[in-house]
């Protein structure tokens, strides 16, 4: 008999982000609706989220579930969560942060319940059993307060089988989340997630606590009927798989490849790359792959990270595939507990390398965020850092902050923090261009790492934006964005 109980899901992204529906809302709210409950996804910009009380007021949920990350919009979910508690509404908490630091969570006032890992099931046992807490206490994966305000924590639950909550996609407007991509080369690219959790052993990593090194996943065949209706439907021209490690089972990540027959992007490892991967990236038309370089350290990657790659198999994976057609890209972390200013000058230095050896490569570079149970959370803490007391104090470890602050790191970074990541983005547009000028400029910055006088970085960094992102607002632009393009045709002669 259906349960008319209704749960909002509210989750929140940055005001610039695009092009990715809210997945693991949409996996709750498919598994709330086979069970009879009646869902409602609120994903909402940080500048739309005064549209969130009206929208909850008018759907009078009988609970309020937020998907909540670390350093993340820490700060606007603890307000809204205040605000809606303040008007009598259930408040439960999930994802990494509420997983990763349960108890913390439910010390706030605010918060009624925290759902730890994946949580299809233990929501779906929490909406039936609201109104009946004598129950709470048999839910797996449910932290709860008791009657006296005791924090209660029941034991995890085993992982459940993805297939039995394959997404049903009308419970969101797709076409709000169909995108270009791939240099626009795409104008219609859907973003989907196949398998959850990795198996590997990187000690930064949530994966260790979320998901205890587990690793599961969609089956091929189910996949593919789930996904073929929606492509065909909103005529999506290429895939974005965004699974943390898409090819742990390679035979299965290629059938779905295959049986898809889009061009795709997807996250891999270094040491998977030989010649038969490579062929079969080209044959499936994967256009971009993703690695987690880390560090041109070798003992950051072994000892601090525990990788179990080192910098040879990250050479090696870039070189064998240039020239394939196929984009990498890697994404670099800096500001590891015990990386030394020299480690992390190895770091900058590996990234202009590689560009040499494969000019059609990209990098994402953060800064190290001590996610709370990891090996390196807890180094971090050796080191000086001080986790903060409240929820809403966790906003400061936005890694991509150009003033983040590390209290685990001995060197002075501040310029590193503000320039680093804008110089390897300009860089990698230099070779991807070839434009000589603007590669040898920032060569000897990244050779003598000297970031005073970042007159040519800031300027290269306007003409870049105005290159990829001003579309042709006025004259000048139009002007700049020709002359760059008559250089790079120039170059290409």
């Amino acid at each position: 008999m259906p349960d008319n109980k209704k749960i909002a899901l509210i989750a929140l992204r940055g005001n610039d982000s695009k092009g990715i529906s809210p997945l693991g809302p949409l996996y709750l709210a498919t598994a709330l609706k086979k069970h009879g409950f009646i869902p409602k996804i609120i994903y909402k910009r940080e500048k739309e989220i005064g549209q969130i009380e009206p929208e909850i007021e008018a759907f009078k949920p009988d609970l309020i579930g937020m998907s909540v990350f670390t350093g993340y919009l820490n700060k606007q979910y603890v307000d809204l969560s205040r605000a809606l508690k303040a008007k009598g509404y259930l408040i439960a908490w999930g994802n990494a942060h509420a997983s990763l630091l349960p108890k913390e969570v439910l010390k706030e006032n605010f918060i009624d319940f925290v759902v730890i890992g994946e949580g299809e099931e233990t929501l779906v046992e929490l909406a039936k059993n609201l109104g009946r807490p004598e129950n709470y206490k048999n839910i797996a994966s449910l932290g709860f307060k008791d009657e006296n305000g005791e924090i209660i924590i029941n034991p995890r639950r085993n992982f459940g089988d993805m297939d039995e909550y394959l997404i049903d996609w009308s419970l969101i407007n797709v076409e709000d989340y169909i995108v270009p991509y791939f240099s626009d080369r795409y104008k219609r690219t859907l973003a989907v997630v196949t398998s959850r959790g990795c198996p590997f052993n990187c000690q930064f990593c949530y994966n260790l606590v979320f998901n205890n090194r587990r690793w599961r996943a969609h089956t091929p065949e189910k996949l593919i009927a789930n996904l073929k209706p929606v492509i065909t439907k909103h005529k999506i021209e290429a895939i974005r798989f965004l699974d943390d490690n898409f090819f742990v089972n390679k035979e299965r990540a290629f059938a779905i490849a295959r049986g898809l027959g889009l061009p795709y992007f997807a996250d891999s490892r270094v040491e998977y790359v030989d010649e038969v991967f490579v062929e079969n990236l080209k044959a499936t038309q994967c256009k971009e792959i993703m690695f987690g370089f880390e560090s041109g350290s070798e003992r950051i990657l072994r000892e601090v990270v525990r990788k179990g790659t080192g910098v040879n198999d990250i050479i090696k994976a870039v070189t064998l595939l240039n020239n394939s057609g196929i984009m990498a890209s890697g994404s670099m972390v800096f500001g590891l507990p015990t990386e030394t200013e020299d480690e992390y000058k190895e770091s900058m230095r590996l990234i202009v390398k590689l560009l040499e050896i494969n000019p059609n490569l990209a990098f994402t570079c953060g800064w190290f965020l001590p996610y709370p149970g990891t090996g390196l959370y807890e180094k971090a803490k050796e080191l000086g850092f001080k986790p903060p007391e409240k929820l809403e104090d966790w906003d400061q470890f936005d890694r991509w902050r150009n003033d983040y602050k590390m209290e685990w790191v001995n060197w002075d970074y501040a310029q590193a923090v503000k320039y680093s990541r804008q110089v390897v983005h300009l860089l990698a547009l230099a070779y991807k261009r070839n434009l000589p000028i603007l590669k040898t400029i920032l060569k000897k910055r990244v050779e003598h790492l000297n970031y005073s006088w970042p007159l040519d970085i800031y300027l290269f960094g306007k003409l870049r934006n105005i290159y990829l992102f001003s579309g042709q607002k006025n004259f000048i632009n139009r002007l700049i964005k020709r002359l760059i393009n008559y250089i790079i045709k120039i170059r290409q002669k």
